[in-house]
C-alpha cells in the first residue's frame, strides 16, 4: 500500500522538495526475528501525575528540529534560509506549540510506552510522543541565529549555549522542561521526548569527539538528560536515505554511528529515518538485527505497525510546510496563533 511521504530537507542543503515515496514487500531473503518491545521502568517523575489511564490505540508523534532563536539571521532569502524556513521554527513559535498543546489536551508520552502499547495518560488528556532531530547543532548554523551546542552550565543545569558565548534556555530540551514544570500533567510518569542525533559532526554540538573534554562534556550532560526524562534515537550517523542504500552502506553508517555514540549516549534502540525515507523489507529487519527494533518514519497519521520484525510509528513535522496545511495542524495547535510574526509569508 502507497502512502503519500513528506521527506524532510537534507540537513547538508536543506533545501530538498516535498517528494512521494511508496513501501513494497518483497520477500526476505532471511528469516525475520520476532521482536519484543517491553514496557520499560518508569522514568523519574518530576512531580507526580495522578489518575493515570491506559491508552489504546496509536500514539500521535510530532517532531522539530533546532530552534532559530533569531529569525532575522536565519530567514534570509538565500538558500539556506528558505530551508530554515521551511524546516524549522522559531522559539517563539515553539513555546506557542507547547501552551497550544497542553491547552488542547495532550500528554507526553514515552516512545517505549508508545511502541509497547503501555501507554498512560492523564485521564481525559490524550498521549504525544514528542521528537527533535539533528540535535548536532551543525556547523552551518553558525552565524544564523541558532545555539552553537547543548551544554551543562556550572551548577550543572542543561543550557544551549549561544555566540558570546551566552547560555540560554531558549532550546526544546529547556522549554520541554519548563511546560512540565507548570504544567506537570503535560507529562506522564516523567517522559519528555525523543532526542535524534546523527554523528558526522559529532554529539550535541560537540563536533571533535577527538577531544578528552568533549567527550566528557557528552557523556555527563547525556547522562543528565536521561534523569531528566529524554530518550535518544539514532538518526543515522550521516544523515542517509535508507530508502536508497542497500544492507552493505546501511550496515557500515549504523557501525560508525554505534562505535561513537554508544559509549558516550548508553543503549539506544530506536532509529529515526532521515527524510521519513523508509528502507526496504530487508534493511529494515537487518536494523532489526543490528538493534533498532522501534523504527519512525514520516505521515501525516498516526502508525503503530508491525513491519519486517520492527514497530513502525510515524511521526508529523512542524515547520515552515506544516504551517502551509493548517487544517491539519488543528488538532495539535492552531497555526494563525503559533506563526512567529517574523516568519515571512509562505
Amino acid at each position: 500500500m502507497c502512502r503519500t511521504r513528506i521527506y524532510i530537507g537534507s540537513v547538508l542543503a536543506l533545501v530538498a522538495v516535498l517528494a512521494a515515496g511508496c513501501s513494497h514487500a518483497t520477500t526476505p531473503r532471511k528469516a525475520e526475528p520476532v521482536v519484543q518491545v517491553t514496557t520499560p521502568s518508569p522514568l523519574p517523575v518530576v512531580q507526580p501525575t495522578s489518575d493515570l489511564v491506559p491508552w489504546h490505540g496509536p500514539v500521535e508523534e510530532l517532531f522539530v528540529h533546532p530552534l532559530v532563536l533569531d529569525p532575522k539571521l536565519a530567514f534570509t532569502s538565500d538558500s539556506l534560509g528558505i530551508g530554515f524556513q521551511n524546516y524549522f521554527v522559531t522559539a517563539r513559535e515553539f513555546h506557542a506549540l507547547l501552551d497550544q498543546l497542553w491547552a488542547n489536551g495532550w500528554t507526553l508520552v514515552d516512545v517505549h510506552g508508545a511502541a509497547a502499547g503501555t501507554v498512560r495518560v492523564p485521564r481525559g488528556r490524550k498521549p504525544l510522543v514528542l521528537v527533535e532531530d539533528d540535535v548536532n547543532y551543525y556547523k552551518y548554523f553558525d552565524g544564523r541565529g541558532l545555539a552553537r551546542r547543548l551544554m551543562l552550565d556550572p551548577e550543572g543545569r542543561i543550557r544551549a549555549e549561544l555566540p558570546g558565548p551566552i547560555r540560554s534556555t531558549e532550546d526544546v530540551v529547556t522549554m520541554v522542561d519548563r511546560a512540565v514544570r507548570t504544567h506537570p500533567e503535560f507529562s506522564a510518569d516523567g517522559a519528555k521526548g525523543v532526542l535524534a542525533l546523527t554523528g558526522y559532526e559529532g554529539l550535541f554540538g560537540e563536533h571533535d569527539l577527538t577531544q578528552p573534554a568533549a567527550r566528557q562534556r557528552v557523556l555527563a550532560l547525556a547522562r543528565a538528560l536521561r534523569v531528566d526524562g529524554w530518550t535518544f534515537a539514532s538518526h543515522t550517523y550521516g544523515h542517509i536515505d535508507l530508502s536508497r542504500n542497500g544492507w552493505g552502506t546501511v550496515q557500515r553508517d549504523t557501525r560508525r554511528w554505534r562505535d561513537q555514540a554508544r559509549p558516550l549516549l548508553g543503549p539506544v534502540d530506536i532509529l529515526v529515518y532521515p527524510y521519513g525515507a523508509r528502507p526496504s523489507r530487508e534493511v529494515t529487519a537487518d536494523l532489526v538485527r543490528a538493534g533498532f527494533p522501534i523504527q519512525l518514519d514520516i505521515d501525516i497519521v498516526a502508525k503503530h505497525e508491525r513491519y519486517a520484525g520492527a514497530i513502525i510509528m510515524s511521526r508529523r513535522h512542524v515547520d515552515g510546510f506544516a504551517f502551509d496545511a493548517p487544517d491539519r495542524q488543528r488538532p495539535f495547535y492552531d497555526v494563525a496563533a503559533v506563526r512567529d510574526p517574523l516568519r515571512p509569508p509562505g
